[in-house]
């Protein structure tokens, strides 16, 4: 890195971190806090379950429809199970210490991503830089704010490109499996990278071991929350999943695809609402459909597994627009790989800084939020034709017994 390049990102880092502190104190300081809101609720359901209560609404698990602009707990039960373990932290100490450790996860990412692509020391600027630049990503620095579970999203889904990233290693193919299980467990939608790792294991060794660690990940955490509080509040769970399937779609801030056709068209009322739950049918199973296609026909992993992360945040009816900070690991893989060619690297970068631009101006007009996505998938594409770690693992190749890509 040149002096001047160092200058400047040193410059952003101090008007990113001081602006992102700034309006993080401004709003966790009303009364009733506009910062921190849903770590709160996470940490509210946590106390709950500390203290033998069930973490669910009592009118949800009535079989009421939630009032679309009022929060509640809709995670499934193991998310609150690990929250009590936080039950007797500050509601303050927790909302610092919540933004440190996703920053660390962040760091953590980039590092062990640039260490597959350059030297260790090269490895750690970017890590540095990664977090100089975070406050600068509006969806994950929307979530920092927020407290929002999506923060470790960036580790999560970076840890599953990981593990699929050529040549194979047996550890980090395993990481991958548990990350997957983990983002699914905590919110459901990122569940869909299991379909892409299942359909990716037919010919691909890294994605069959992320496959049976995945399964059994899943068979531990389900285990570990029977044993905690018993089938209960699973149950309830299912209860709250009916009955928050009735809360209105059609909302400004609900970047999901349905919603927004819905919301161009019908504007608002009981026909917005009936065309998004119509419209919602086709986009969930595209995007599922697009999973298994991306995962059985693009050899390069990181293409395919960024066009199956996309399709995760679309499966379900809501889409937040902290949503695609999980797709800030493809945006470093994709400027990190096309390194060594000056046009590439241009290009890569160009595109990637373009997609934080437009993800920015996307909080004034939501449907921008793609805009960038698909920034970002040019720039995941552009590098792919660069050389990567070793060869790119294809689905259809041969893994002989030495493990290196044939």
């Amino acid at each position: 890195m040149t002096r001047r390049t160092a200058g400047l990102v040193v410059l952003l880092a101090i008007i990113g971190w001081t602006g992102l502190a700034w309006l993080a104190i401004q709003l966790y300081s009303t009364n009733p806090r506009q910062a921190g809101f849903d770590l709160e609720l996470l940490l509210k359901a946590g106390r709950d379950v500390a203290n033998g209560r069930s973490p669910y609404d009592p009118a949800m698990l009535a079989g009421s429809a939630p009032v679309a602009e009022r929060l509640f707990y809709s995670y499934p039960p193991f998310v609150a199970q690990v929250m009590s373990l936080f039950a007797s932290i500050p509601s303050p100490v927790m909302f610092v210490a919540w933004t440190a450790a996703a920053v660390a996860g962040l760091a953590l990412l980039a590092r062990s991503i640039a260490a597959r692509y350059a030297a260790s020391a090269t490895a750690s600027v970017v890590a540095l830089v990664a977090v100089a630049v975070s406050p600068l990503i509006f969806p994950f620095a929307i979530g920092l704010v927020f407290g929002n579970l999506d923060v470790f999203f960036p580790l999560l889904f970076g840890l599953v490109l990981l593990g699929n990233l050529p040549p194979p290693r047996a550890a980090a193919s395993a990481g991958s499996g548990i990350a997957a299980t983990i983002a699914a467990v905590a919110k459901l939608h990122p569940g869909s990278l299991g379909l892409w790792l299942l359909a990716r294991s037919k010919t691909a060794t890294a994605a069959r071991r992320a496959v049976v660690a995945a399964l059994g990940a899943l068979i531990v955490v389900l285990g570990l929350s029977l044993l905690v509080g018993g089938v209960q509040p699973w149950l309830d769970y299912a209860t709250v999943v009916r009955a928050g399937s009735g809360a209105d779609l059609v909302d400004p801030r609900n970047a999901g695809p349905a919603a927004q056709i819905a919301l161009l068209v019908g504007g608002g009322g009981s026909g917005a609402e009936a065309l998004a739950r119509t419209l919602q049918i086709p986009v969930t199973i595209a995007a599922l459909l697009a999973t298994i296609v991306v995962a059985l026909r693009v050899n390069d992993p990181v293409e395919s597994l960024a066009w199956a992360a996309v399709a995760s945040l679309v499966v379900l009816p809501v889409t937040w627009y902290h949503y695609p900070s999980a797709l800030i690991p493809f945006a470093i893989v994709a400027v990190l790989r096309a390194r060594t060619e000056g046009p590439r690297a241009a290009q890569a970068l160009g595109l990637v800084v373009a997609a934080a631009v437009v993800a920015a101006v996307g909080i004034a007009w939501l449907p921008l939020i793609y805009v960038a996505i698909g920034l970002v998938i040019a720039a995941v594409r552009i590098s792919g034709r660069e050389a990567s770690p070793s060869r790119v693992e294809s689905p259809a190749a041969a893994i002989p017994a030495s493990g290196v890509p044939a």
